[in-house]
């Protein structure tokens, strides 16, 4: 009698837990979890900014010097539209690390018959003169970030990177040896970043980079804010439309600066309409 109770008893008992097994379908979760964030996408597109340029070149003391408005002074453009590639690559297990690289230039040229007299480094140009002038800018933007909460809806990370910034003016007119001016401008800058996922093949995407940092002869702030809306309605392919801000103030005081070969200040600002389209993985 005792025997059958005894049998009976482990009949109706559920089956004790395998720890084990457990232990893998987490660890597999961890592995594939949070795939709403792909691994790797690359961007291409168009970029039209409205632009606001200030220079000053070759005052010892910026104090005392006159910033020269280059698109009301020199008739640069206020507005072009340039091309801009992205690209971000999400690596570990739950994709909480990521590199990004971003690239874009403005190229402005322009022949303008002056209006006033202007003075740029040690050239000065009368009034009527007729001035040829160059302003290229390329920006190259490389982060790391980190996934410090990340679901399968938000994504919030924490960046730390570098702006580099190869800048190039040079102005010239009948009579003058002209000016050129050329140098690099890598600035670190701090960022935070979100994701939303609106749904699954919309998302929402904002971040923003900051800088100030002042040094013996140099102080520069960088301020870069975008905000963009992304498109994925097919398995590979997606596409986003957004807005960028941007703002530069870099200040050079002695030519000791080993960055820089010129003494002088550059304080450029734009606002503009992104749209892109994006291969993912």
């Amino acid at each position: 009698m005792c025997i059958r109770l005894f049998a009976l008893l482990l009949l109706i008992m559920p089956a004790p837990v395998n720890a084990f097994s457990q232990d893998e379908e987490v660890t597999a979760k961890d592995t594939t979890e949070f795939e709403t964030w792909e691994r790797f996408s690359l961007s291409f597109g168009g970029f039209f900014a409205g632009l606001n340029s200030d220079m000053l070149i070759g005052s010892q003391q910026l104090g005392l010097g006159i910033f020269l408005d280059l698109e009301a002074a020199l008739g640069l453009e206020t507005s072009t539209l340039v091309l801009r590639g992205d690209m971000v690559y999400r690596f570990g297990k739950r994709r909480r690390h990521s590199a990004r690289l971003t690239y874009f230039r403005f190229m402005r040229n322009a022949n303008k018959v002056i209006e006033s007299e202007i003075e740029i480094g040690d050239e000065i140009y009368p009034v009527g003169t007729e001035v040829e002038s160059k302003f290229n800018l390329r920006i190259y933007k490389g982060t790391y970030d980190y996934s410090f909460f990340m679901d399968d809806r938000f994504d919030l990370g924490v960046s730390i990177g570098l702006f580099v910034m190869p800048v190039t003016f040079s102005t010239t007119a009948l009579g003058s040896t002209g000016t050129v001016t050329e140098f690099t401008a890598p600035l670190p800058v701090l960022g935070l970043r979100t994701d939303f996922a609106i749904t699954p093949k919309l998302l929402l995407k904002q971040s923003i980079h900051i800088l100030y940092l002042e040094i013996a002869s140099f102080k520069g702030t960088i301020t870069d804010l975008s905000i963009k809306f992304e498109y994925n309605p097919w398995k590979h392919i997606g596409f986003g439309v957004g807005v960028n801000a941007y703002r530069l103030n870099v200040n050079v005081y002695s030519d000791d600066y080993p960055l820089f070969d010129f003494v002088g200040s550059l304080k450029m600002d734009y606002t503009g309409l992104l749209f892109y389209a994006k291969f993912y993985f």
